[in-house]
């Protein structure tokens, strides 16, 4: 099959022919439809998420299952799927107690680019490689069944594909927030995370929803899709406008930016006893200070959330979808073929795409 492997950081992406085997126990081979481009994936590209390299990165992946592994329940051949970027195992502590979003086991093995037996399942030339999340900028990707959500009839698969990280994210911002109706919130990062929090802070019965970002075309999208506010954080401090446009700061500020910049303006512009959600993901290697006497004095609580429960959560987003609350579409700026993906990496690193679907 062919796919788009990333030999060495910071260099473009090779679309080479790559060998898939088969999925073994509680595995389930995909063809891939399309597979949305996240930041996430940059940072493996550029090291900033070191991967071992050859790797094959793509974790918001939606395609058509062709061959599942021995002990398969909740898929079957021709079933129509989406993927989350986060691979439960089931049963590990945390699985069980209703946390798979903190799954253990994948944890262990997510920046390895491995599956948890410890192998990947992808190799050239006999030599294995590694697949990131899954690797779906390919032909086809295999991956756990637990990760993996039926789609229903009527539903058109391509367009639901960024729900496997960008809605999933948003979605387990919101929950880890614990936002109460007429709340008012602040979104910093208008990027696909930041844009699906919004939709689903709107569907939640947020008060005043308002969006932080640099780019003005974002902030208007960010408008259409629930936000009742905006501030361009290029042409004012961000933190005085969130102060004075709230008296004071947002109840909740969800920082979806992932960078030194955007966390310590959440944590200086929410209230006095306010939350501060961080879902945006920094280089591994970043270590941020933090002004602890006034998150201390301050009575706030600051939330590190990895996304929400796949098997769980996952078929709400879908219902949201149904019910015209969540437009996953909105979120897709451009659709590139495998071959394009370089250019489609280009504009992201740009700014000039939310999501864009690499399309095999």
């Amino acid at each position: 099959m062919k796919a788009a492997v990333l030999h060495a950081y910071k260099e473009p992406l090779r679309i080479e022919e790559v060998d898939i085997s088969p999925p073994r126990r509680g595995e389930v081979l995909i063809r891939v439809k399309a597979t949305g481009l996240c930041h996430s994936d940059v940072n493996v590209f550029e090291g900033k998420t070191p991967v071992p390299p050859p790797v094959v990165a793509g974790h918001e992946i939606a395609g058509v299952v062709e061959q599942v592994g021995e002990g398969v329940t909740r898929v079957r051949p021709g079933d129509r799927v989406i993927s989350a970027f986060i691979h439960p195992c089931g049963t590990c502590r945390n699985c069980v107690s209703g946390h798979e979003n903190l799954c253990e086991t994948f944890s262990s093995v997510r920046l390895k680019g491995i599956m948890p037996d410890g192998s990947s399942r992808l190799s050239m030339g006999g030599k294995e490689i590694r697949a990131f999340l899954g690797g779906g900028f390919a032909e086809e990707a295999v991956v756990g069944e637990n990760a993996l959500t039926k789609i229903p009839e009527g539903m058109e698969l391509e367009r639901l594909a960024v729900l496997g990280c960008a809605g999933l994210t948003g979605y387990g911002a919101v929950l880890a927030g614990k936002v109460e109706p007429g709340e008012t919130v602040a979104v910093i990062g208008v990027g696909g995370v930041g844009l699906s929090t919004i939709q689903v802070l709107r569907s939640a019965g947020a008060g005043r929803i308002i969006a932080v970002g640099t780019k003005k075309w974002k902030l208007e999208r960010a408008m259409e899709l629930g936000a009742t506010d905006t501030v361009n954080s290029k042409e004012e401090d961000p933190v005085k406008a969130l102060k004075e446009m709230t008296g004071g700061g947002p109840d909740v500020v969800v920082e979806a930016g992932g960078n030194e910049e955007t966390i310590r303006m959440a944590l200086d512009a929410v209230r006095i006893g306010g939350r501060v959600v961080l879902v945006g993901l920094p280089p591994s290697s970043a270590m941020i200070p933090l002004k602890v006497a006034s998150i201390v004095r301050g009575g706030i609580t600051v939330v590190g959330n990895y996304g929400a429960r796949p098997r769980v959560d996952m078929p709400r987003l879908m219902e949201l979808i149904k019910q015209g609350k969540y437009d996953p579409s909105a979120l897709v700026t451009g659709r590139f073929k495998l071959e394009e993906i370089n250019e489609a990496v280009k504009l992201l690193e740009e700014g000039e795409a939310i999501r864009s679907l690499i399309v095999p």
